[in-house]
């Protein structure tokens, strides 16, 4: 991996690699971790196969070269084993330095799929702005369901209730991380939406240059002028334009 790509990490520890109570199980691409008696362990077989079909769409679409390195996944039972063995308690993180993946996973928390493993796998165009950066890891996951909800319920609730930020603005990564984490949804799959909707409209091939030229220590005006010589659109109209395509 490019050096250059830093990944902030708070509280973050590996006693995760220390922990003897493991089972293993390795496929193609990926070793998980897991342990005995969880859901987890019920489901391997079922997760082994999820996370391969995964990481052959996110490679075939980006078109990157797989590291001869396999993804380890660790699987948790619950958010207070995670915290304690890696640092943090959400439900899913990747770790760029050492290719790992930490998931709760239990009867009712399933974050598998594209979301994480994109992170990874798209670290060879380098580290995108977060709202690039997340809108395409969610747009990778194919219209995954948040709390029970469909993508077109947040997309439109947010615009009604004025959620849905000025992307714009996001073209900052300063402004980004200050995001309330409580709308994290509506922030998520907007930016996937805009993602898929930059995609359809000038095509693939540039979406992957301006996921490569965008740059987090840029400001707000270096990163607006190179959305702008490379779409010959502002940023403002084309998020005008999605806003009337996604409530149609």
């Amino acid at each position: 991996m490019d050096k250059k790509i830093i990944q902030k990490l708070n509280n973050y520890t590996e006693k995760y690699l220390e922990y003897k109570k493991w089972l293993k199980k390795e496929s193609a691409h990926y070793v998980f971790y897991y342990l005995k008696n969880t859901k987890a362990e019920n489901d391997i077989n079922k997760i082994l196969k999820c996370q391969e079909r995964a990481f052959k769409k996110i490679v075939g679409f980006l078109k990157v070269k797989a590291s001869k390195h396999k993804i380890r996944y660790f699987l948790y039972p619950s958010e207070n084993l995670k915290e304690k063995l890696m640092g943090d308690n959400g439900y899913a993180q990747s770790i760029y330095h050492n290719k790992t993946i930490h998931v709760v996973y239990t009867r009712g928390i399933n974050p598998l799929g594209e979301h994480e493993d994109t992170h990874i796998l798209s670290l060879p165009l380098g580290l995108s702005i977060g709202f690039f950066q997340e809108g395409l890891a969610e747009y990778m996951s194919s219209q995954r369901l948040w709390r029970g909800k469909k993508p077109e319920f947040w997309i439109k609730e947010g615009l009604k209730k004025e959620i849905i930020p000025n992307f714009k603005s996001m073209l900052s990564h300063t402004n980004w991380t200050k995001l309330p984490d409580k709308y994290m949804p509506y922030y998520y799959i907007s930016a996937a939406s805009f993602v898929e909707f930059l995609i359809i409209r000038f095509g693939k091939k540039n979406f992957i240059l301006l996921y490569k030229k965008l740059n987090r220590k840029n400001s707000l005006k270096e990163n607006t002028k190179v959305f702008n010589d490379l779409y010959k659109t502002p940023i403002r109209s084309l998020q005008k334009e999605w806003q009337n395509k996604v409530k149609m």
